[in-house]
C-alpha cells in the first residue's frame, strides 16, 4: 500500500482503553499519511500484526522498551507500506490540532525533525561528534518513573525482571540536545539508520556502547539523538511541534502527559 507517511503512536496495553480511546486522530488517514498505533505483546507467536489501526508487535510492552519498539515498528511498518516521506513518531497522550497537523504534513519537513526542551542549543554542527564520549551524563529519569511504577520491574509483559539497584547501572548516557520524544519526525532515511543501528545491537536496549562508554539506549528520544549523531544526521527545531498543558492555536498538538506520575 503506497503511503505519503505514517503517523506513528507508540502505546502499549495499559493505555489502549484510556489514552487511545481518548487520541483524537479519528480518521484513518490524514493526506494519505496513515494512522497506526502500536503495542508491544511479548508473548505473541507471529513477529507483528496489523489489526485495524493496531499494530500488534513481539516486543516487551515497557517503558524501558520504548526504543525497541519504536525500532521494531519502523521495522514492520516498511514491510507493510510503500512509504514516500516518513514517519511521525507520536506519544498517546496528545490532543492534536487538525489543521495544524495536516499544513504539517503538507510543509517541508527534515530528516529529524521535532521540539527541543533547549530551544537554543544548536545540534547542526557535525564536530560535536568528535567530543560526544566525553559528555556524559547520569540520567535518574527511568529511575524516577519506576520508583513510582515499581511493579512494572516484575511484569512479566514488561519483561524487565531487575530490581531498581540493577536497573541504576544502566543511567550514564551521551549528553545530547534532541526532540523530545512526545512528537518527532523522522525521514526515511532516518527511519533506516534506526533499524540498521539497533539490528546492530540485535535491539539490545541495555547494550554498552564503546564509543561513549556507556548506555545510550535506555530514553528512546535521547537514543534517537545520539543515533542520529553517530550517523551524522543533523537535527532541525522547531518549538511550534506541541506545547505542555495548555492550549496553544499555533501548535500541532498538546501534551496532556495525564497519568504519568500516578500508579495505574
Amino acid at each position: 500500500m503506497d503511503v505519503e507517511g505514517i503517523i506513528l503512536v507508540l502505546s502499549c496495553q495499559k493505555h489502549r482503553y484510556t489514552r487511545l480511546i481518548n487520541l483524537n486522530l479519528n480518521k484513518h488517514s490524514y493526506n494519505n499519511w496513515k494512522v497506526i498505533k502500536v503495542i508491544g505483546k511479548p508473548f505473541m507467536k507471529k513477529e507483528y500484526e496489523l489489526v485495524d489501526d493496531i499494530l500488534f508487535i513481539k516486543c516487551e510492552d515497557s517503558y524501558l522498551h520504548l526504543l525497541k519498539k519504536l525500532a521494531l515498528s519502523l521495522k514492520y511498518i516498511y514491510k507493510l507500506f510503500n512509504i514516500k516521506q516518513g514517519v511521525l513518531r507520536c506519544g498517546d497522550d496528545l490532543i492534536f490540532n487538525e489543521n495544524n497537523l495536516i499544513k504539517f504534513l503538507e510543509g517541508e519537513k527534515y530528516d529529524f525533525y521535532g521540539k527541543s526542551p533547549n530551544p537554543d542549543a544548536s545540534l547542526k554542527d557535525k564536530k560535536l561528534l568528535e567530543n560526544l564520549k566525553f559528555k556524559l551524563t547520569y540520567d535518574n529519569f527511568m529511575l524516577n518513573y519506576y520508583l513510582i511504577h515499581a511493579k512494572e520491574l516484575t511484569d512479566s509483559q514488561h519483561g524487565i525482571n531487575m530490581t531498581i539497584e540493577e536497573l541504576n547501572k544502566y543511567l550514564v548516557r551521551p549528553s545530547l540536545d534532541g526532540p523530545a520524544g512526545v512528537l518527532y519526525y523522522i525521514s526515511n532515511h532516518s527511519c533506516n539508520v534506526i533499524i540498521n543501528t539497533m539490528e546492530k545491537i540485535s535491539y539490545n536496549i541495555f547494550h554498552l556502547d564503546e564509543y561513549s562508554n556507556s548506555y545510550p539506549y535506555i530514553i528512546e528520544d535521547c537514543a534517537v539523538t545520539y543515533i542520529m549523531y553517530r550517523n551524522e544526521i543533523p537535527y532541525t527545531d522547531n518549538q511550534l511541534f506541541y506545547s505542555d498543558y495548555k492550549y496553544d492555536d499555533k501548535v500541532i498538538a498538546i501534551h496532556t502527559n495525564i497519568e504519568k506520575y500516578t500508579k495505574i
